[in-house]
């Protein structure tokens, strides 16, 4: 049994926070790849908190879980002297609980099953992406629809309306004019409806952005208020539960519709969220660890198809360093 499974655990009802999680997976890269220098450092941040202890532990079972991985040989070869750990026995393993850190689970979801099956998702949608992939829609009526990754869309067609409900991700939308047929797009609780051609509506988490690339559109959305607002060509909105529409923003189209060219584009962003949008279009799990290499800011163009080199160009210019398990579990550090 390994010195962190020998600690006190945590209650299964506890809750680790993220700063503790990222904080057991920077200790873990470390110590794995031979980076950890003094091994007296680890022994007392184990000892500090029980669930620095648990959450080290959970990690550990992960890693071991992934034991059957093959490294490429150079990939090996170009980091520092590897450890594998042995695979726990079911009496010592430490059980994987609903509160598994969010690295942690995440590492387990994408790299031994793959990323998320999303059902409840798959249940609703008429059309769906996996992640990395990108999907034209020819519609009925003569529209088109441009499906970013890890995105969903369901229709609804009637001789009153033509309704696309945005289940999540993003969507690049060209209308064929019909006077007769409204043509609304749906997400998170609020609409677009197409008043001109071309539009990008974006509903990621709890925010969604609409971005205008030609002619307008009209946003509208019930709470806190019954609001509604039109958008003219090269102008964006967001709305939420929490302030409603918010205010008009000019300029940025340019950077939401990049990723119709396969582009991402950043200006002066912090890591953590430029990683997180990279994270979108990477078939595996990649973890920026620490605060303040979380907030180093970022500038940059990078191709959408190739998340791995992003990475590789954001280590060379921010002069950061990554552990990783094949391409498909990074950790980057400082």
């Amino acid at each position: 049994m390994s010195q962190a499974q020998g600690t006190a655990l945590v209650m299964a009802d506890d809750t680790i926070p993220d700063k503790i999680a990222d904080e057991a997976a920077r200790w873990f890269a470390e110590r794995d790849s031979g980076l950890l220098n003094d091994e007296a450092e680890l022994d007392a941040w184990l000892a500090a908190d029980p669930r620095h202890a648990q959450a080290f532990a959970e990690m550990e079972v992960v890693w071991s879980d992934l034991g059957g991985v093959t490294v490429a040989p150079d990939l090996r070869e170009s980091l520092a002297p590897h450890r594998v750990l042995p695979m726990p026995s079911s009496r010592t393993r430490a059980p994987v609980r609903r509160w598994v850190p969010t690295a942690l689970a995440a590492s387990l979801c994408l790299l031994i099953v793959g990323k998320v099956y999303d059902v409840p998702t798959r249940l609703q949608a008429d059309a769906m992406t996996a992640t990395g992939e990108q999907r034209t829609i020819d519609l009925p009526d003569g529209s088109r629809i441009l499906l970013n990754t890890q995105s969903a869309v369901a229709f609804d067609y009637t001789p009153g309306q033509r309704m696309i409900r945005l289940l999540k991700g993003e969507a690049a939308f060209a209308v064929a004019p019909d006077r007769a047929r409204p043509f609304t797009v749906e997400a998170n609780g609020g609409s677009t409806t197409a008043l001109g051609t071309r539009f990008l509506v974006r509903a990621v988490d709890d925010v969604t952005r609409v971005s205008v690339t030609e002619h307008r559109v009209r946003v509208a959305y019930p709470a806190p208020g019954d609001t509604s607002v039109d958008i003219g060509e090269g102008d964006s909105v967001t709305y939420d539960g929490k302030r409603g529409i918010g205010p008009l923003e000019a300029g940025k189209v340019a950077d939401a519709d990049a990723w119709t060219q396969g582009f991402l584009t950043f200006e002066n962003r912090p890591l953590s969220e430029v990683v997180a949008e990279l994270g979108r279009y990477h078939p595996g799990f990649i973890q920026v660890v620490g605060e303040e290499v979380r907030a180093r800011r970022v500038s940059g163009v990078f191709n959408v198809h190739d998340p791995v080199g992003a990475v590789a160009k954001l280590l060379g210019s921010l002069s950061l360093k990554s552990v990783r398990l094949t391409d498909r579990m990074i950790f980057i550090y400082g």
